[in-house]
């Protein structure tokens, strides 16, 4: 691109022809560019060139070109011109800042060669009406880019054009003359806008106030342009805060196009008159005056008288509503409005997003009315247009204004209602997301209730949640709100009530622990032994890791009194206890709740639903656990020995004791079940322990050997099979050669009387050893 420094400066021969040349070459060079093609950094500097060509055409003191180059000149401008318009029509939205400076400098650029080639004394009335013309579009389009230089510069040069033209009024043909007028009206137009865009308002304000002199001359369509400015600077204003002034401009931009004939304005003039009383409606309202609010009370009024109940009025009278001064929001009134706009305007996107935005607006105010007006707009007009975006944004939004207000049965029943009627109009649930936005808004509520002691509150809630519209949420959800409604039905004491709910439940949701474990609670309440047993059962096999549930359950019978239900729940607790994690539980401490439940049972003479061989049994095998517990050592979690020697103490000498005090009471087999459960015990104790405990121990282990094998003895007698009474020959034997053994080794230790009876226990062991080596044939 070349430079369009003058090159006069360098060269004093080179005279005007060699300066046109320059600008004729440099309009052809701007043709070649691509604004949106080019990138920044070159536009930025075609932009510096075009400047700086402005600025060198601006200083140029030519008279006439001359025919030839008037016409060379003009061909030139006129084709940039051209140019700039068919660009600024293809690159309309997508133009960059940038490349729309570039098309308004370009603009301005041409007009430059058009004055130029217009410049002298010897211009016709055509052509100054053409280049007036030509700067007023300039100075428009620089205005609405912001370009407030060159618009200055154009509407100066529109205002020297029409001053030639003043001196030329007597020889103007009659259409020349109005179109002068025309464009005299649009200049000042044009100027009042360049100084609201300038922040000059005062002079806009002295330029209107000129303008209003020559409002006999406003043509439609010159008063069409000057209402355009009038509205634009007031809603400026209005955006700024400065609503006394934007009153002003609005009140000038409607009192100017009431005074125009509506039947010879465009369609858009019909419309923006719409616009200006929306607009002025506004900053009466927003200038916080009663006058103001007066104001703006009797425009809407005016309008309705025209318009009806349209949309547009609706929306002005909900605005008026909004402004009411007083401390009272006129809620019915409001609410009144909004359900005339749901029955006259026709639902679209739009419309559903501002009859929406107006029920938010009303519940901030008035929950209730709210959620009325939003019932009424999902069953007449929404569920009707059978659009599944906005049933699911409208269910949310009814589902979310339910639970941010006060609960009340009334509120939950409404919203019910409302579940129903989308069931019984679209014969569908609802999709998932949709469904589980519900589940997530309502649970907040259903929990709070339930925390704050509110469960029939919390039951109604959960009710709602299970409703079938709601159905997609998935089976995890449902099983969840149905332990949840359980819950708050054994919370209430309704056990027919938790049985009709535990029985709605799918299976799999019905095997979960946890509903397992609100089961066992009926089941405990109701007395329902079996289903106790079967809920526990189901309990330890599916929560064989986390344990709580077998603990909630031993809270629970504890609770209910119920020493059975409580036996069975910790041996379930035991049998489920992992070795490895025995710092988490103490096991002998479990191990004694158990043998001192078992005891007890077993003493209970009302317990006649107990089978007392099977509670011995289960004594005999507890002592059987201990044993197999010692083996495996378990420690807490500093690597201290859970079994210490005081529940060594405690194991052997209650193990002794059942069977020495159960001797006649209880079967053969289990008093040398249990005596040889305090065996090994005994076996378990350190070597260490203090002497005299270790004679107490040395003799409770002979006492054990002495009964054990008086009893084998007893049972090998009156035993017939052959086979088992040799091994329990061989059994006793062995107990014996303990005895003898443990007494040989501590007889000197004993006392008196001691020694003389447990050698006289000794006597009698030996006689049963002779017969059981007799029939050993050892």
């Amino acid at each position: 691109m070349p430079s369009i420094m003058d090159p006069s400066a360098n060269s004093p021969a080179s005279g005007k022809s060699q300066r046109i040349e320059y600008i004729i070459s440099f309009s052809r060079d701007l043709r070649k560019i691509s604004p949106i093609e080019i990138d920044e950094a070159g536009l930025r500097d075609s932009i510096n060139e075009i400047h700086n060509q402005i600025r060198a055409i601006r200083s140029y003191t030519l008279r006439s070109p001359g025919p030839q180059r008037y016409a060379q000149l003009d061909s030139a401008g006129l084709e940039l011109w051209n140019w700039c318009t068919q660009l600024k029509r293809q690159y309309a939205s997508d133009a960059s800042p940038t490349a729309i400076r570039f098309l308004v400098l370009v603009r301005v650029f041409s007009f430059q060669i058009f004055a130029l080639a217009q410049w002298g004394d010897n211009n016709t009335a055509g052509d100054l009406v053409r280049l007036q013309r030509l700067a007023l579009k300039t100075g428009r389009f620089c205005i609405a880019n912001s370009e407030l230089e060159f618009a200055d510069l154009a509407l100066q040069k529109a205002a020297e054009y029409n001053g030639l033209l003043q001196k030329l009024q007597a020889k103007l043909p009659a259409e020349e003359l109005s179109a002068c007028k025309r464009s005299e009206i649009e200049c000042l137009t044009l100027r009042i806008a360049l100084a609201w865009k300038d922040g000059k308002l005062a002079v806009a304000d002295h330029l209107y106030e000129n303008l209003e002199k020559s409002q006999k001359m406003l043509d439609p369509t010159s008063a069409e342009t000057l209402i355009g400015s009038l509205l634009e600077i007031g809603k400026d204003l209005s955006v700024k805060k400065n609503f006394v002034l934007a009153v002003k401009w609005l009140e000038r931009a409607y009192g100017l196009i009431n005074r125009q004939e509506l039947g010879q304005l465009s369609r858009d003039a019909v419309e923006m008159r719409l616009a200006i009383s929306q607009a002025l409606i506004q900053a009466y309202l927003n200038t916080d005056t009663a006058d103001g609010f007066q104001k703006a009370e009797n425009h809407v009024g005016y309008i309705q008288n025209e318009m009806g109940d349209s949309l547009v009025v609706l929306l002005l009278r909900l605005e008026i509503l909004l402004h009411s001064p007083g401390e009272v929001f006129d809620s019915d009134s409001y609410a009144s409005v909004l359900r005339r706009m749901i029955r006259t305007v026709d639902i679209s996107e739009s419309s559903f997003k501002l009859v929406v935005h107006h029920i938010r607006k009303l519940d901030d105010k008035s929950p209730g009315l709210a959620c009325s007006v939003l019932d009424e707009f999902i069953t007449s007009r929404i569920l009707p247009a059978q659009r599944d975006e906005w049933v699911d944004k409208v269910v949310i939004l009814r589902s979310h204004m339910a639970v941010t207000h006060r609960d009340t049965s009334e509120g939950i029943q409404a919203l019910t209602a409302m579940f129903d009627q989308v069931e019984t109009t679209t014969e569908k649930p609802l999709p998932a997301a949709t469904a589980l936005g519900v589940q997530i808004l309502v649970w907040k509520k259903v929990d709070a209730n339930f925390n704050q002691g509110q469960v029939d509150i919390a039951e109604l809630w959960c009710r709602l949640l299970l409703h079938p519209v709601l159905q997609q949420s998935g089976p995890l959800n449902t099983a969840k709100i149905s332990r949840k409604l359980l819950l708050c039905a054994l919370q209430r004491n309704n056990l027919n009530g938790a049985a009709e709910v535990l029985h709605s439940m799918s299976d799999a949701a019905r095997r979960d622990p946890m509903t397992m474990y609100l089961a066992y609670k009926l089941a405990l309440i109701n007395g329902d032994r079996e289903m106790v047993l079967d809920s526990l059962h189901h309990i330890s096999e599916a929560s064989s890791k986390d344990q709580r549930y077998l603990y909630a359950c031993c809270t629970e019978a504890q609770r209910a009194n119920d020493k059975l239900c409580l036996l069975k729940a910790l041996q379930h607790l035991y049998k489920r206890h992992d070795y490895t994690s025995m710092a988490v539980t103490h096991v002998p401490a479990l191990l004694r709740m158990i043998i001192r439940l078992d005891v007890t049972l077993l003493a209970d003479k009302e317990q006649h639903e107990i089978d007392r061989h099977t509670l011995v049994d289960d004594i005999c095998e507890v002592f059987e656990s201990v044993v197999t517990a010692l083996k495996k050592s378990p420690r807490d979690g500093n690597d201290n020995k859970l079994f210490t020697v005081d529940e060594l103490d405690w194991f052997s000498k209650n193990a002794y004791n059942l069977g020495l005090s159960n001797l006649t009471t209880w079967e053969a087999q289990h008093v040398v079940r249990i005596q040889k459960c305090c065996l090994a015990i005994i076996a378990q104790y350190p070597p260490d322990i203090p002497a005299q405990a270790s004679k107490d121990i040395s003799l409770r282990g002979m006492f054990c050997n002495f009964l054990a094998a008086t009893t084998l003895i007893a049972l090998a007698r009156s035993e017939d099979n052959v086979e088992l009474q040799l091994q329990r020959y061989l059994n006793m034997r062995n107990h014996i050669k303990d005895f003898d053994a443990a007494l040989e080794a501590g007889l000197r230790g004993l006392d008196e009387d001691i020694a003389r009876d447990l050698q006289a226990k000794l006597s009698t062991l030996l006689v049963f050893d002779f017969e059981g080596a007799v029939c050993l044939k050892s």
